[in-house]
């Protein structure tokens, strides 16, 4: 799968960065590297950038801790399962999500383009992100140790 995203952060806009408060997210790979904005699932309030209606905008990614509500208790969705229509009842509009850096199991490997995803809404109307998954390469399975990997926009690893 991919468990988070790094986004160059001039990517990013100013006024994003500070109405999400992601300043702690802020990261040097290293010295002399550009600044990064890490999104980590693990994070205590998982969030992820997605351009959904031609706007770079911050969601929360998945449902990871709300019990209560009617969304699936993940971050992901897997290509299948979408274009088998098991999530239609949701209604998920496509989106896509910026990355410059994937992250599985503690490695990080570069994305060119980004990673698609899918928008859904809760029973308040709130928007989420979910990520799309599909059986991995056989070179991300090697490199990740994963048998999913993220839908990539315009490359295939």
């Amino acid at each position: 799968m991919c468990t988070g995203i790094s986004l160059a952060s001039c990517e990013l806009p100013e006024q994003l960065v500070t109405q999400h408060k992601l300043s702690d997210r802020i990261v040097r790979r290293s010295v002399g590297a550009d600044l990064e904005i890490h999104f980590l699932y693990r994070h205590r309030q998982p969030l992820i950038p997605a351009w959904f209606e031609n706007q770079l905008q911050i969601f929360p990614w998945g449902n990871r801790d709300n019990a209560n509500s009617r969304l699936p208790r993940t971050g992901w969705c897997q290509l299948e399962s979408l274009e088998a229509g098991h999530w239609n009842w949701l209604t998920p509009e496509s989106v896509e999500i910026p990355a410059t850096f994937g992250r599985e199991k503690g490695i990080w490997y570069q994305v060119r383009e980004g990673m698609r995803g899918i928008l859904v809404r809760d029973e308040q109307n709130h928007p989420h992100i979910y990520m799309l998954t599909t059986p991995a390469s056989h070179y991300y399975e090697v490199m990740t140790r994963n048998k999913r990997m993220p839908v990539l926009v315009g490359e295939e690893i």
